[in-house]
């Protein structure tokens, strides 16, 4: 038995050099469609078959509070209410709180703001974490009278100690406050969010009677025993009871328990994981069915070799053996290069993912990521290779030796079966296609969209003051004061402004609001997006004020309450109609509209033609804590960095400066993810129709060899080559365009199904197609017709130089 492999493999490699056109097209196609497949699978694996990397993640649950009256609003947890189910709740072993933020870090040669995760001490033994240095945290650590405590990570470690053992001991400043440092934790270790430098130890019981102040995240590990579901039950009946107890800040409100498979990641990654998954398994197909046409058309060739080991005795089986011991070798070899062009995608991929995701879900080459791409391979082997074997074994085996030479000319029903590859090749290279660029032009239109603001030369920074030096919002204002006189001294500066949300940016917050005069039931209120500004921020962003005024010096706090709103503001509650001098309620506070300002691209993902409203605040009258400054230059913004920093730390020299960018970085930055997406889709889309391409020309080069002698005949019987090319590329011409009709179908279903989800998410969602319609399917199939007709025009023009002679020699 291992002897007669060992014959077929050296068989079979001998007929995969014999035919170096056709191998090198089937391996081509078959690597990028494994590696295409491999590296998207890796995205899989990592976010949804890998068990996340906690101790026993399964039984962990995440309890979030919701409103009974939404069950959409489910959110953080505020202190007192988290103590209260920590002590009231049996059907956990443990519960413990996380509170993600960020700190600045001084006593160091320079201020820095890092991520903070500030949790109960028992996290790290919950999760089973090891330090890399030092130890964690104490179950006693964290309390009103011990001494403060943090646990450094590896890249902080690395980046601001020198990746010194001696940090551990050390004594840090965060917010003001000294920490001693006692561990270090590897860069591996995440605990739901990525890139955190700070870990600070808290049991939150200086915080008991914060009942308000919802902002901590609270996870717990199930009794052994206990379901979700008995926990909901249980949980659901203490929340009944808080709410009795404290109505100010419980009414309406109840507990939503979730496994943190659940809600890692959550149903968009998710859906957005599967979409790529699907894409890449349609490309795949029209890999393994460009091959299984090739292949056929090889088969074809050897009807007259296969005739004469059947009358030498050879069965079918035996026959099928050779042939798909030939496919599977075929694309073991393809399989090896997918794996090695997969190693690079996944590298890629890897480096393109944001700051925020955890660690754990970075693409890598696991070895069950290895084991899918070689099962890819092998089952892809056996799939293209199982058609072509049984055509070759079943039809008229006897007839190539009777017939002579013609008998390398394919029957009529392996024509069909071949063109009917064809043809499901280009509808499903259509609809893929159709997908990629539906995709690809709804990113690029959130791109290309006016910004309403003049982001060149235009360099940004962030800020946050610290509570313990900036208590209220008098000393907030005073800063700002000092702060704005400070930047009025860049000579280099033509302009600077100062608001708490950069445009094109996450974070924008969101506030209910009334007219004045105009009455709606409590807890209907419509909300608007708002933004605290300096008095030069629209000149200096480049925002147009339409009419009214802008913001001046006079608007200061003890000033008349004042506030600008938007265009879409207006249309949506003034019914067009001026609005100046009328006044709207925000924040409990009656406000007189002085100017509307023109619409901006404010959020990350702008909806197509729809703007948020948005209302403007004087930051003197509504100061904020964490502050964006834009500085106008009139050459490189870059050179302006370490000045506007030097006129910051005039002001105080222990405020840390972080994520100074440009205008053009920050929407770069911001639109990382969507454009990783955008490139994969439109990378699997030019995939797909390389293949197309590939598959075209090659059944339509293998046929004209095939019809050599009978295109010999026909031109020595007087027929010209016009005619002989004319109707060879008729041939490949029409498998073409059948393939394009049956594609249009499903690629319309794409833009309906697309629409649908638009619809659902709402007209500012990512995949609001608007008013797309047949432009993407009508533009796709214009680029497929051509590269079609241009495949079968090479070989058709190949066969219309057929010299007669040589053709005639060959019979």
């Amino acid at each position: 038995m291992l002897g007669s492999l060992r014959n077929d493999l050296r068989y079979a490699f001998r007929m995969i050099l014999k035919t170096p056109v056709v191998t090198t097209i089937a391996i081509a196609s078959l690597a990028l469609g494994v590696a295409a497949n491999t590296t998207i699978f890796s995205i899989v694996n990592q976010w949804l078959l890998r068990p996340l990397p906690y101790l026993e993640s399964e039984n962990i649950v995440i309890l979030w509070e919701i409103n009974r009256n939404s069950s959409s609003d489910q959110g953080l947890v505020s202190v007192a209410n988290y103590l209260d189910w920590r002590d009231q709740a049996t059907s956990f072993e443990s519960v413990f709180a996380s509170e993600f933020g960020v700190a600045n870090l001084t006593g160091l040669d320079r201020p820095e703001r890092v991520n903070t995760t500030t949790v109960t001490a028992s996290i790290f033994s919950e999760l089973n974490a090891e330090p890399l240095l030092g130890r964690t945290f104490y179950p006693n650590d964290g309390g009103m009278e011990d001494e403060p405590v943090a646990v450094l990570g590896e890249l902080l470690w690395r980046s601001r100690f020198g990746a010194d053992p001696g940090a551990v001991g050390r004594s840090i400043v965060v917010n003001g406050r000294s920490h001693t440092v006692v561990g270090v934790m590897p860069e591996t270790f995440d605990w739901l969010f990525g890139n955190v430098g700070l870990w600070i130890a808290d049991d939150f019981e200086s915080r008991r009677s914060d009942r308000d102040n919802r902002a901590i995240l609270v996870t717990a590990r199930l009794q052994p025993g206990t379901t979700p579901s008995s926990a909901q039950a249980e949980m659901s009946a203490i929340a009944s009871r808080l709410e009795d107890l404290h109505p100010e800040a419980n009414t309406d409100m109840g507990i939503n328990i979730e496994t943190l498979r659940e809600v890692f990641p959550g149903p968009t990654d998710r859906g957005l994981i599967q979409l790529l998954m699907g894409v890449v398994f349609l490309v795949l197909i029209v890999a393994c069915v460009n091959i299984a046409s090739l292949l056929m058309a090889k088969t074809d060739a050897r009807q007259k070799e296969i005739a004469v080991r059947v009358a030498l005795g050879a069965g079918k089986g035996r026959l099928v053996r050779q042939l798909l011991t030939e496919s599977v070798l075929l694309a073991a070899v393809a399989g090896a290069l997918g794996l090695i062009l997969s190693i690079w995608g996944v590298a890629w991929l890897a480096t393109a993912m944001p700051d925020e995701i955890p660690h754990s879900f970075t693409p890598r080459m696991h070895g069950a990521v290895v084991f899918f791409s070689i099962m890819v391979s092998l089952l892809a082997g056996l799939t293209f290779g199982i058609t072509p074997a049984m055509q070759a074994v079943n039809g008229g085996l006897g007839s190539p030796l009777i017939e002579g030479s013609r008998g390398g000319t394919a029957t009529v029903r392996r024509k069909r079966i071949r063109s009917l590859f064809v043809i499901t090749e280009f509808a499903l290279a259509l609809t893929i296609l159709v997908g990629a660029a539906l995709l690809t032009e709804l990113f690029h239109q959130r791109l290309a969209i006016d910004p309403g603001y003049d982001g060149v030369n235009l360099l940004t920074m962030e800020l946050t003051l610290p509570e313990h030096k900036y208590a209220d919002d008098a000393a907030m204002g005073a800063f700002v004061d000092k702060f704005e006189r400070e930047l009025e001294s860049l000579s280099a500066a033509t302009g600077y402004a100062i608001m708490n949300v950069r445009p094109r940016t996450r974070g924008m917050p969101f506030s209910r609001f009334s007219v004045d005069g105009v009455q709606v039931e409590t807890g209907e209120e419509p909300s608007t997006s708002w933004l605290s500004v300096s008095a030069d921020y629209f000149e200096t962003m480049g925002i147009s004020v339409l009419y009214g005024r802008d913001f001046n010096t006079t608007d200061r706090a003890d000033a008349p309450p004042v506030i600008l709103v938007n265009e879409r503001l207006v249309e949506r509650f003034f019914d067009g109609d001026d609005p100046i001098g009328k006044r709207l309620t925000i924040h409990g506070e009656s406000r007189e509209i002085v100017g509307v300002a023109r619409n901006i691209a404010q959020e990350r993902l702008t909806g197509l033609t729809v703007t948020s409203p948005s209302v403007y605040f004087p930051i003197a009258q509504r100061p904020v804590r964490t502050m964006n400054v834009a500085v106008r230059t009139t050459g490189d913004p870059h050179q302006q960095t370490v000045p506007t920093q030097e006129t910051l730390w005039r002001v105080d020299s222990d405020l840390p400066v972080t994520l100074v960018r440009t205008m053009d970085e920050v929407v770069e930055y911001e639109l990382a993810g969507p454009n990783m997406m955008t490139s994969v889709m439109f990378a699997t889309g030019l995939l797909a129709l390389a293949l197309a391409a590939i598959g075209i020309y090659g059944v339509m080069a293998f046929s004209v060899s095939q019809q050599t002698n009978e295109i010999g005949i026909r031109i020595a019987l007087g027929a010209s080559s016009a005619n002989v090319l004319t109707r060879v590329a008729r041939q490949g011409a029409t498998l073409t365009g059948i393939g394009l009709l049956v594609g249009v179908p499903t690629s319309v279903f794409v833009i309906w199904f697309v629409n649908v989800i638009g619809e659902r998410a709402g007209t500012e969602g990512l995949v609001s197609t608007g008013s797309f319609g047949l432009t993407p399917v009508i533009t796709v199939a214009g680029v497929l017709a051509t590269v079609g007709l241009v495949g079968c025009y090479l070989p058709a023009r190949r066969a219309a130089k057929v010299d007669p002679m040589v053709a005639l020699q060959q019979e």
